[in-house]
């Protein structure tokens, strides 16, 4: 299904339905090596045309104007050539949040909400809960302390965030959609790299937890990612040098300087990395022995929440 032969159609009068485009992507996902064709190709014509994906089978009839047929073309052209569908969109849910998303920032991950509920979680133990504030180092489209914000904020209770990116483009887009979820107030945006925005400002600010999903990839591993990742998001937001440990190594150096008394340090890592990043905590004499460890939906490991000293 070329354009040419979408106009053709169009001079006979002959306009695609939502099944017959549904039928056309598939198709062509299917012949293209996608083993996810059918829900790929509902996923786009459902954002193309602002539909629940029920509707769409609940109106296979309904007639596509001209100029969707063709957009619908080009997402499907994009995707069969590696692009993510969350860059085809702009959109990407999380915990029940749709979050814009563009082109050179981080894709949220679902082990990403994880972390958050484990987060939400302590923040709901603390007797305290007046003048929270809170770090997110690495914010990228801002799905951390918005889905945490807005969590809060529907129970009444203020919860505060400062938000360092190095990417402009990040922050820009972190800042629409806390603006979308009513959360601007509560997040202070920063670009800079981890710590150092924090550093140059008039007096040390400390926090009741900082959370970040750094960039752990390693060298070794760069090059065995699937080109939709590799060749589409950004490495920066990606890479974690040789091992995958660099960040981990500048956060935990860095963070009591930055945490209250029994303040926590909560860091998603990847699978193999537990035992690294466990030896980067434990040999800082900073944080408490009681560290806790969590896995994702296929039981890998992928998170460690540690404690400050009193």
């Amino acid at each position: 299904m070329d354009a040419s032969v979408i106009l053709k159609n169009k001079d006979k009068n002959n306009i695609f339905n939502i099944g017959e485009l549904l039928t056309i992507g598939k198709t062509l996902l299917r012949k293209n090596g996608n083993s996810n064709s059918e829900l790929e190709s509902i996923l786009l014509l459902s954002y193309l045309l602002n539909k629940e994906k029920s509707d769409l089978f609940l109106n296979m009839s309904l007639p596509v104007s001209l100029s969707r047929t063709i957009q619908y073309h080009k997402w499907i052209r994009k995707r069969i050539d590696g692009m993510p569908i969350q860059y085809i969109t702009g959109f990407q849910n999380f915990m029940g949040l749709e979050f814009s998303i563009s082109e050179g920032v981080f894709i949220p991950r679902a082990e990403t909400e994880i972390l958050v509920e484990r987060v939400i979680a302590i923040i709901e133990m603390m007797q305290k809960k007046d003048g929270l504030l809170f770090l997110d180092l690495g914010v990228g489209s801002g799905v951390i302390p918005i889905t945490i914000c807005s969590y809060f904020q529907e129970r009444g209770i203020p919860v505060n965030f400062f938000a360092v990116d190095i990417s402009e483009t990040a922050i820009e887009l972190a800042r629409q959609n806390a603006q979308k979820y009513n959360c601007q107030h509560h997040i202070n945006f920063f670009q800079g790299r981890l710590f150092e925005p924090l550093q140059k400002l008039k007096q040390i600010i400390r926090f009741d937890g900082i959370i970040s999903n750094p960039p752990y990839i390693s060298t070794a591993e760069w090059g065995k990612l699937p080109d939709e990742i590799r060749l589409f998001e950004p490495a920066k937001a990606l890479l974690g040098g040789e091992k995958g440990i660099d960040y981990y190594e500048k956060i935990t150096l860095e963070s009591p300087a930055f945490l209250k008394p029994n303040g926590f340090l909560a860091l998603e890592i990847g699978h193999q990395q537990k035992n690294d990043i466990l030896r980067i905590l434990t040999d800082n004499t900073d944080f408490q022995e009681n560290i806790i460890t969590f896995k994702d939906y296929y039981q890998q490991d992928r998170g460690i929440i540690a404690f400050k000293n009193c």
